[in-house]
C-alpha cells in the first residue's frame, strides 16, 4: 500500500493554494480583525487581570511572560482549525468547491494538501501581526523570539490534518459541536495559562501526549530563550505527529470524494 503523501502533484496543490489566496485577498480586511483584536483582550485578561492575582514567578518567568506563548499558539492554531473544519465543511459540501477542482487533472491527495497548506499559510499571516503585540505586551524577551513561527508552523499542519481529516467523516455540520467540545477542553490541559506540572501524575501525561503542549512550550522556548533538552524530544514527536495526520488527512478526502 503506497503513502498517500507520495501522491501529491505540488503544482496542483499550489493551483489550490492560489484559488484560496485570491478569495482571500478579497476578504482581508474582515479576516484580519479577528487575529488583531482577540490577541489584545487576551493579553489583558490573563497578563494583566490573571497576571494581577500570580505574585510568584511560573517557570522562572512573571506571569505574562509564560502567558505569550499561550496566546500566540492559541490565536494562530485557531485559525487552521477553524479553517479546515467549518470553511473546508463549506468548500466541500455547500459551495462544491471539492467537485470542481476534482473534475479537472487535480487528484484527492493535492487537493487535500494544497488545502492544508493555505490553512498553514492563514496561520503565519496571524502569527506576523501577533508576534510585534507579544513584544510590545513585554511577552517576549528573547532573539529567538522570531523562530517561534517554526513550532507554529508544524501545530498548523498537525491540527490542519487533524481538522480536514475529521472534516471529511462528518455529514452534518452539527456534529463539529462535539469535536470543538473535545477540542476546546484539552486546550487547558496543554500549558497555555498554567505549568501542566501543576496537574495530577496521570493528567500530565494525558497533557504530554497532546501534540498542542509541545507546540506551546516550544513557542514559549523561543520567546524567553529557555530551551532545553525536552525541547528536542517535542520537536520531533510534533514532526512524527504532523507526517501521520496529514496522511490520514489525504486518505480521508480520497475516501470521501473519489471513492
Amino acid at each position: 500500500m503506497s503513502l498517500a503523501i507520495s501522491k501529491i502533484d505540488l503544482t496542483d496543490s499550489c493551483a489550490v493554494w492560489r484559488r484560496n489566496s485570491r478569495v482571500y485577498l478579497r476578504l482581508w480586511k474582515t479576516e484580519l480583525v479577528a487575529p488583531i483584536i482577540e490577541p489584545i483582550f487576551t493579553f489583558f485578561a490573563f497578563g494583566f487581570g490573571v497576571g494581577a492575582l500570580v505574585t510568584s514567578d511560573v517557570e522562572g518567568l512573571s506571569y505574562l511572560s509564560f502567558v505569550g506563548a499561550g496566546v500566540l499558539a492559541f490565536t494562530v492554531l485557531m485559525r487552521t482549525i477553524f479553517e479546515m473544519t467549518y470553511g473546508a465543511y463549506f468548500r466541500m459540501v455547500y459551495q462544491s468547491t471539492y467537485d470542481a477542482i476534482l473534475a479537472t487533472p487535480v487528484n484527492a491527495e493535492s487537493l487535500a494538501f494544497g488545502e492544508i497548506i493555505w490553512a498553514v499559510t492563514k496561520g503565519v499571516v496571524d502569527c506576523l501581526f501577533i508576534l510585534p503585540l507579544v513584544v510590545i505586551f513585554g511577552s517576549a524577551t528573547s532573539l529567538f523570539t522570531p523562530l517561534s513561527i517554526l513550532p507554529l508552523i508544524f501545530g498548523c499542519i498537525y491540527l490542519g490534518g487533524l481538522g480536514l481529516a475529521i472534516t471529511a467523516h462528518v455529514y452534518e455540520i452539527d456534529y463539529f459541536n462535539i469535536f470543538f467540545a473535545l477540542f476546546f477542553s484539552t486546550l487547558f490541559l496543554c500549558g497555555a495559562w498554567f505549568p501542566i506540572e501543576m496537574l495530577p501524575g496521570w493528567l500530565q501525561i494525558v497533557a504530554f501526549i497532546i501534540p498542542t503542549t509541545s507546540v506551546i512550550d516550544l513557542c514559549r522556548a523561543c520567546l524567553t530563550g529557555n530551551f532545553a533538552v525536552k525541547h528536542i524530544y517535542e520537536s520531533i514527536y510534533l514532526l512524527i505527529i504532523s507526517v501521520l495526520l496529514l496522511e490520514w488527512a489525504l486518505r480521508s478526502i480520497r475516501k470521501r470524494m473519489v471513492a
